[in-house]
């Protein structure tokens, strides 16, 4: 389980937990954003943003929020 801002592009990752608060983890779900989802890294930086997408739905988010998200790294396919 590593932070989402520790994982390079073209990296598919699993939606693990949240270290953050309500409204942070509130506001991630809106945007799609949940635990036990896949998405494909499609841009990323040590300071962001930081593109998922998953099909033909892209959500960015930036470099402080990436820190918050926790992830394992699966294999594509």
């Amino acid at each position: 389980m590593v932070p989402l801002a520790f994982v390079e592009s073209g990296s598919e990752v699993e939606i693990l937990d949240f270290r953050c608060g309500g409204k942070c983890s509130c506001r991630l779900r809106e945007l799609g954003i949940v635990k036990g989802c896949r998405y494909l890294v499609s841009t990323g930086a040590k300071n962001g943003p930081f593109i998922l997408s998953d099909g033909e739905t892209r959500i960015g988010i930036g470099a402080g929020i990436a820190m918050k998200v926790l992830v394992r790294e699966v294999a594509c396919g």
